[in-house]
Formats: structure tokens, C-alpha cells, sequence
């Protein structure tokens, strides 16, 4: 046989190994992407729309209250690393929308309909972008499975017992979210937005991991970030009040994410958005941040 046929030969036996090759690489992906955990939102008087309308008088309600950063390159950044993580987000299609509040305690929150707000105190102190990341998807995480509105809808429904039927077959429209929300407490920084349970916070976790994977960041740099804050609480404890308080264990959280991505299996990774030493390295220049007790606005 001659030299060329035998190289054709060669060729045409390795094709069925990379046929092989290829399909197991396809199947181990779609298992794993199969394998993940299905996170559903809850019962919901609202629409979405009623979400977006709701988060935007709470928005504007907190910016009131609490003070807001200036910075236009950390809050770039951070709208930056936000947009690539709500791009990837599952639920409604809101418009995210990313702030910094200028406060010392090393926290973050979301309002309904998009609307998420990252602690001075907490870019400050983030190891990565990944850390960073994990903290919004979270956050993502609890706008896009509707947390905040389905915790009023069920305050509400707790209150108003059987009146609540007409409601529920009724239209929906803003005069009605306008009247849940006085119910239940009103916008802006209402507890209810602020403090999930541990089911909630647990599907945000899950739901965060997956954002994160999606978007090509380590999911696993948000357990990372539980394990730090554990050490940062023995530090800096006045910082990580707020937080604690309105969080479950890091410990818990930090198996729960190791669980879901063994489900996920590889993901692929892409470069960070990049910058986080440069909008560390301005902050520190800044003048330093109230905490949220003493912001001269707070409530």
C-alpha cells in the first residue's frame, strides 16, 4: 500500500473515535445542564409589570433616604459586571438597573423589577471580580424569580384573609399593587425586600450559580465570598451586622453552591470585565462612608 493511501486510511479509522469523542462531550454537557436544579418563582398577586412599577417608586423611595455614590468609574464597573450576569438571568425581561450606595457595611439588596444596589463597603472589600459577581447574581437571582413581590403577596394574603378572592380573578392594575403595598408597608426599604426566607435565599443561591456559570464567571467564587465574609466577621463585626441579619449561615450557603455546581459540571470561562483594583484604589481615596445607622437620612 502506498505512503498516501495509508495516511487516507489512517483518516478515515480515526473519524468514528472523534465522532465518539465529540458525542460524549455533547452528552456530558447537556446532562449536566439537565442535571441542574429547576427553580420556579412562587404565587404572585403581581405582574411583572407591576414589579418594574413598584421597584421604581422603592428605588426612588431609597434614594431618598440612603446616599448614593458619585463615582462614575465604580459605578460603570459595576453596571458593567451587572449587565454581562442580568444578560444570562432566566424570568421576566427586566431592564437591571446597578447602584452603589455610598454605605460602609459590606452589603447589597434588590428591589422588585431590576433594581440592585451594592454597598460601598462590599466593592471595597470584594478579593475579585468573581466575588463581585456572585454577590449580584444573587441579587439578580432574587429580582428574576420575583422574591420581593411574592413576599407582599403573601403578607397580604396573611392580612386580608378572605377578601383577597375577588383580587385574585380580578384585573390587575396599578391601583392594585398601589394597595397591596400600603398594606403590607409600602415602598422603599420595606422588610420585605430586604429579608427572605431561608427557601428564598437558598433558590437565590442556586439561581445565582447557574447566572454565574452561564456568564462565564467560577460560580465557585461565591462560596468563596461566604468563606470570606465568615473571617471578615470576626474583624470587622459592625460592618457585617446588616448583613448577617438579613442573611442565613455562610456556612450553609457555601454547601448548597458546592452541590449545584457538582450539577453543573464544567462551565467555560470567560476574561473578567477587568478594573475592580482601579475603582478599589479610587474609593480608598474617597472620604469614608457612613453606615447605614448613621446616614443622616436613614430611617
Amino acid at each position: 500500500m502506498s505512503e498516501r493511501k495509508s495516511r487516507h486510511v489512517r483518516r478515515a479509522a480515526a473519524w468514528p473515535r472523534r465522532f465518539i469523542v465529540a458525542l460524549a462531550t455533547l452528552c456530558t454537557l447537556v446532562g449536566s445542564a439537565a442535571a441542574q436544579t429547576r427553580v420556579k418563582p412562587g404565587f404572585n398577586l403581581f405582574t411583572p409589570d407591576q414589579d418594574v412599577q413598584v421597584g421604581r417608586q422603592s428605588a426612588a423611595e431609597v434614594e431618598r433616604q440612603i446616599p448614593m455614590l458619585s463615582d462614575a468609574a465604580a459605578t460603570a464597573y459595576v453596571q458593567r459586571v451587572g449587565r454581562r450576569l442580568a444578560a444570562n438571568a432566566a424570568g421576566p425581561a427586566f431592564t437591571y438597573r446597578f447602584r452603589i450606595a455610598n454605605l460602609s457595611d459590606v452589603n447589597a439588596f434588590a428591589l422588585p423589577g431590576g433594581y440592585v444596589y451594592v454597598h460601598r463597603g462590599l466593592l471595597e472589600r470584594v478579593r475579585s471580580e468573581g466575588e463581585l459577581a456572585g454577590v449580584l447574581a444573587h441579587e439578580i437571582a432574587h429580582v428574576a424569580l420575583r422574591h420581593p413581590t411574592n413576599q407582599a403577596s403573601k403578607a397580604y394574603v396573611a392580612q386580608a384573609g378572605i377578601g383577597i378572592i375577588g383580587m385574585l380573578f380580578g384585573e390587575k392594575n396599578a391601583s392594585t399593587s398601589t394597595q397591596i403595598m400600603k398594606t403590607v408597608g409600602g415602598v422603599g426599604l420595606n422588610a420585605l425586600f430586604l429579608r427572605y426566607s431561608r427557601k428564598a435565599e437558598t433558590e437565590a443561591d442556586v439561581a445565582g450559580t447557574q447566572i454565574m456559570a452561564r456568564s462565564g464567571y467560577d460560580p465557585m467564587d461565591m462560596a468563596r465570598f461566604f468563606q470570606y465574609l465568615r473571617t471578615l466577621a470576626g474583624k470587622e463585626p459592625s460592618k457585617l451586622e446588616r448583613f448577617f441579619s438579613d442573611h442565613p449561615s455562610p456556612s450553609d450557603r457555601q454547601a448548597r453552591i458546592r452541590q449545584e455546581v457538582a450539577l453543573l459540571g464544567p462551565t467555560r470561562r470567560t476574561p473578567a470585565v477587568g478594573g475592580l483594583s482601579n475603582v478599589q484604589a479610587s474609593l480608598r481615596r474617597l472620604p469614608p462612608a457612613p453606615t447605614i445607622r448613621n446616614a443622616s437620612s436613614t430611617p
